[in-house]
């Protein structure tokens, strides 16, 4: 054949053209789809696509919508004609729909997986402390106690056979601290469904976050957390972070609180006594599912902040920061999610290594010393607790040069960072060089203070100065009375055991 045979004719050079047209809007179409709506699960949701083009996600969108909807008919408590709004005005509630079974199983397991930390029969309490606030007059404490362990000693009623559930008396189910990351969970099942073309989902309701595939151009998702003031931070501040396909929920009581008297108490009750919880900690969790991360924040609200980092550090997948009294402590894996990991030392030999003893003191009735071990700047401005060893407020007071220069400073500091006592031996800590808020400190110079005071015994204090751009460090200081023997050193260099339950240790640091 000749070439003149495979010239285009005009109406080919149109098919081409229009083929290149396809292809290029076909690329446009499938960018990132970005969806707000109001008033779902009474707050907004926010909803991210990758991978559909806008009709696709649409479609979805209406979809997603409805089944929302579906959801909240059954498990929201503000609703009048909700099946859980109907189970606890009547106490009994036949053929009960398959998703408040689930919420209930949920709730059951989160009340034994934390020991009756988190409860979903708080509803009466609630329900009283609202009660209150329009009385304008304090709750009897030691009733509310008798009434929050009453309720929490009851049995659960269900029939899976009938699909029936009956309440026990005076027990109100609210189980709003695992609800809402059930629903999300069933909700991003419902958009892989209507969406299997669909590379990257992020679904956001109200802050709880669930993340399925990857975002364009990057394997992680970018998350910015909330301050103080439910503002979203910076997004290259130090405290947003880097996800992949897991869920993040967050705890708080900063703005929902029962005013009585110009008093102000959180709405965050303790199961054990009904009683709100003073200084209730804030919580942000990383979990693999949106249900368990929404039970985890909830559970670490109603507890001392080192007492729910310790219990996090034996989740396997689960890493948290929680923040009390403006110190915030990390579960040993929350460094790998930090947006800012790559300005923090790498290498472990980077770290500073700090080995202490508590000494044995030979005498009739021994008492264990409280401890306290603390960074502050050359002002002794400070920086970094450390650790705070003695939870009783009347013995933290003995050491007092911690408490005249930052205890009495901190309202809740104790239930921020302290732990029990220890016995006498020998102990091993890691600084990262992060301060209280998890930020890194500025490359310079500072101050380690040591203090001890034991009951009936004696009281020690020492310091020693620390440059952090100081490429080697080794310095050792003598036992001092209730002090041991402290070495201090850049770097791993100790053969004793590092105890996963202290949230300043971040051993395998990598980026």
């Amino acid at each position: 054949m000749s070439n003149q045979q495979y010239k285009p004719k005009k109406y080919q050079w149109l098919q081409i053209a229009y083929l290149l047209v396809i292809g290029l809007s076909s690329k446009l179409c499938f960018a990132q789809q970005n969806i707000h709506l109001e008033g779902v699960l009474g707050t907004s949701l926010d909803l991210t696509i990758y991978g559909v083009d806008a009709k696709q996600s649409q479609a979805a969108v209406n979809t997603l919508s409805k089944e929302a909807a579906r959801l909240e008919s059954i498990l929201s408590t503000w609703q009048d004609n909700s099946s859980i709004t109907f189970l606890n005005r009547s106490g009994k509630l036949k053929q009960a729909p398959a998703e408040l079974h689930g919420v209930i199983e949920l709730c059951k397991q989160w009340y034994d997986n934390t020991n009756g930390i988190f409860s979903c029969r708080m509803g009466k309490l609630e329900q009283l402390w609202q009660q209150a606030q329009t009385g304008q007059i304090v709750p009897d404490k030691v009733e509310m106690r008798r009434i929050a362990r009453d309720i929490q000693q009851l049995p659960w009623s269900t029939n899976k056979q009938d699909q029936d559930v009956t309440l026990a008396e005076n027990v109100l189910l609210d189980p709003a601290g695992v609800a809402k990351g059930y629903i999300i969970d069933l909700l991003m099942l419902e958009l892989r469904a209507a969406l299997p073309q669909a590379t990257g989902i992020k679904l956001d309701i109200g802050g709880d976050m669930l993340f399925w595939g990857k975002p364009e151009n990057s394997d992680k998702w970018l998350v910015g957390l909330l301050n103080d003031d439910h503002t979203v931070m910076d997004l290259n501040d130090s405290l947003s972070i880097l996800v992949p396909a897991v869920a993040v929920a967050s705890s708080g009581h900063q703005h929902r609180y029962v005013e009585i008297e110009r008093r102000k108490f959180s709405h965050i009750l303790q199961p054990d006594d009904g009683w709100p919880m003073d200084n209730a900690p804030s919580a942000v969790v990383v979990a693999p599912d949106a249900a368990t991360a929404d039970a985890i924040a909830t559970a670490l609200s109603t507890q001392p902040a080192s007492q729910g980092i310790d219990w996090i550090n034996t989740l396997d997948g689960v890493e948290a920061a929680v923040t009390s009294a403006g110190i915030q402590v990390t579960s040993k894996g929350w460094h790998n999610y930090m947006l800012n990991n790559s300005r923090l030392p790498h290498q472990p030999e980077k770290n500073l290594s700090i080995e202490y003893q508590i000494p044995q003191i030979n005498e009739g009735k021994y008492h264990r010393p409280y401890l306290a071990l603390w960074i502050t700047d050359t002002r002794n401005k400070s920086v970094r607790h450390l650790m705070l060893l003695g939870e009783s407020e009347r013995w933290a007071r003995e050491n007092t040069r911690w408490w005249r220069r930052v205890g009495r400073k901190i309202p809740g500091v104790l239930e921020a960072v302290a732990r029990p006592t220890r016995l006498p031996g020998k102990y091993h800590l890691i600084w990262n060089y992060l301060n209280d808020q998890g930020q890194p400190v500025k490359p310079g110079k500072y101050w380690l203070h040591m203090e001890a005071a034991r009951e009936g015994g004696g009281h020690d204090y020492q310091k020693v100065a620390i440059d952090t751009e100081t490429d080697s460090l080794e310095h050792t200081l003598p036992a001092k009375g209730e002090l041991g023997t402290v070495a201090i050193s850049k770097g791993l260099t100790s053969s004793l055991p590092l105890p996963i339950n202290n949230p300043i240790i971040l051993v395998d640091v990598r980026p």
